[in-house]
């Protein structure tokens, strides 16, 4: 049964947020809907506990008690509403613990790394803070595969390096740099220039790299997910697109240390959304969805009577 009172919190959690997941997660049918919104109300709940403890010896210990509230929401003890949603959520469409932990672990590694000596280190990361995301969607909007799971993965890499070229001069400013030392090396750039800001031609070829890098990972994802699922999950495509041409922006103007974070129109990413959810191949997909789901839960039900 769906707890109806702790949904609701997880929506107000999404409202007060600003987020304009609000407007996405519209177009989803209402049990997925409502899994989103308690996955995001988690994460936000979260992100809002680290940054609100002050310092890092805070920080770890909002991470911790996380991880204990996650071991009572698998064991069937949820603490609060966000953990009655995501408790619901997890035993609906079979969320595996490890990938809400492995976001944990991403928010931790947050609190303490600032730089990363390869991309292996950077693949990492990316993995935890976003693939681990990626594949708590793909949860909840399909039936979780080796396929799946590789979609997932790459579009949550590529993501996550769309978000650290656009955030790249912000992130520099705060004494972080996720761009890992040896490609700086490689290409002749000081970990002290990129701090103070200073542009040059071989800052310029570093930036181009990672750009090139990062269109790989976009291609990998697009190619790793097979033609008759992408109407399968339209949501997750939305979501891809959306970063893709963010990702396409960013390269059209180029990636500077000064230039203004980089966005999309509301308007376009409502575009994006209608094109996605509007195409027959999503409608004819959900139809069948629904018909699995009505058999798994009454046919299969009957049949143990």
């Amino acid at each position: 049964m769906i707890p109806v009172d702790s949904i609701d919190y997880c929506r107000d959690v999404l409202r007060r947020s600003g987020s304009t997941f609000a407007m996405a997660f519209k177009v989803l049918p209402p049990h997925q809907r409502d899994a989103m919104t308690a996955f995001y109300a988690f994460c936000r709940l979260v992100d809002d506990a680290v940054d609100e403890s002050g310092d890092t010896q805070g920080a770890r210990a909002e991470v911790a008690r996380w991880s204990d509230r996650l071991d009572k929401i698998y064991s069937g003890k949820p603490e609060g509403q966000v953990d009655l949603a995501l408790g619901w959520a997890v035993e609906h469409f079979e969320i595996q613990k490890r990938h809400l932990e492995l976001i944990l672990e991403g928010v931790a590694q947050d609190i303490s790394v600032r730089t990363y000596d390869s991309f292996d280190d950077l693949y990492e990361y990316c993995y935890r803070v976003a693939s681990s995301v990626g594949l708590v969607c793909v949860s909840i909007l399909g039936e979780l595969d080796a396929e799946l799971e590789l979609y997932a993965e790459l579009t949550g890499i590529a993501v996550q390096l769309t978000n650290i070229l656009r955030d790249v001069g912000e992130d520099a400013q705060r004494g972080r740099i996720y761009i890992p030392l040896q490609d700086l090396e490689a290409f002749g750039v000081s970990r002290q220039q990129l701090l103070e800001g200073r542009e040059d031609e071989a800052l310029d070829d570093l930036f181009r790299f990672e750009v090139a890098r990062t269109r790989h990972y976009y291609n990998m994802a697009q190619a790793s997910l097979p033609g008759g699922r992408q109407h399968e999950l339209f949501f997750a495509e939305t979501l891809r697109e959306t970063y893709l041409k963010l990702f396409d922006r960013l390269e059209q103007f180029g990636v500077r240390l000064d230039s203004p974070k980089v966005s999309l129109k509301k308007s376009e990413k409502i575009g994006i959304a209608a094109k996605r959810r509007l195409h027959p191949g999503t409608i004819i997909a959900a139809m069948g969805r629904r018909s699995r789901l009505y058999r798994h839960h009454h046919v299969g039900g009957q049949s143990h009577g």
